[in-house]
């Protein structure tokens, strides 16, 4: 299926007439990376488009979005269907009126869709959400510049991606999909890693990635093999104040099966507190 490519011009203007600007926002649905599979449109799911799982699901491209703010986020769930709606704010607070730049995709273990967003702030940083698809979300400063929300699935779900403007908000459409979990993330109060994931095989040299809130956003990481540290290192988050912060690290580790525990020391009794999982190192 090649690239469908919808152009929406979206006029950013309020009733009263204090705004004369106007904005270019394109939204792109390109098939899915290989694995993956497109699934048809249910009745259950209003809306214009196919279902993707894997790979790119969907790209907005926005100029001029006034956009700075995820707001609200909601969803409404039926047999078939789960709609999530993110809700965008202005520098000032108000509703936006063009969504910012986005992008929308399955991690490779399929287990998380992430939403990047060209966004500098958000409302929410976490959410238990407990629907038929989505066990919870994470609100992400990004490494790379913006924020990005995690959709951590409890099955396997194919989405679909569609914006609106005045307001502006982004809704992501989920069915029941049809590729398993590679893996799940390890999720503490404090840390969730997203990869490596617990019981994986991994090279010598493992790049741990996944986000937290520790204190003043140092990550902590040490690798054990019966009992004893191998490996010691640490890192530093994008943000630990605001929301949670984007952590990436290679960690060297020796041959045979490792646990890796990634979190911190309790500054009051050096107690450990975060995530642990266990490798086999080939």
């Amino acid at each position: 299926m090649g690239l469908v490519l919808v152009a929406l011009v979206l006029a950013a203007c309020d009733p009263l007439g204090s705004s004369g600007s106007s904005s270019t926002t394109t939204v792109s649905t390109a098939p899915p990376s290989t694995p993956g599979t497109t699934l048809p449109p249910v009745v259950e799911c209003p809306g214009i488009g196919d279902f993707a799982e894997g790979g790119g699901i969907g790209e907005v491209e926005a100029n001029g979005s006034d956009s700075t703010t995820l707001g609200r986020i909601s969803w409404e769930t039926s047999d078939q269907c789960e709609t999530f709606r993110f809700e965008f704010e202005s520098a000032e607070g108000a509703p936006a009126t063009s969504p910012p730049a986005l992008r929308v995709g399955h991690i490779e273990t399929f287990q998380v869709l992430r939403i990047e967003m060209d966004i500098e702030a958000t409302v929410v940083t976490d959410q238990l959400v407990e629907s038929g698809l989505v066990e919870r979300l994470f609100v992400v400063t990004s490494l790379d510049g913006g924020m990005f929300a995690d959709l951590h699935l409890s099955q396997p779900a194919a989405a679909r991606v569609r914006v609106e403007s005045s307001p502006a908000a982004l809704l992501v459409d989920l069915r029941p999909g049809l590729v398993p979990f590679t893996g799940t993330a390890a999720i503490d109060e404090m840390v969730v890693l997203v990869s490596p994931t617990d019981g994986g095989m991994t090279d010598a040299t493992s790049n741990l990635i996944g986000y937290s809130r520790t204190f003043e956003a140092n990550v902590l990481v040490t690798a054990s093999q019966d009992g004893v540290i191998v490996t010691e290192t640490h890192t530093t988050a994008a943000d630990w104040v605001e929301t949670w912060g984007e952590f990436r690290l290679p960690v060297t580790l020796p041959p045979g099966s490792v646990e890796v525990f990634v979190g911190e020391a309790n500054p009051e009794d050096g107690s450990l507190r975060g995530v642990t999982i266990t490798l086999t190192v080939s």
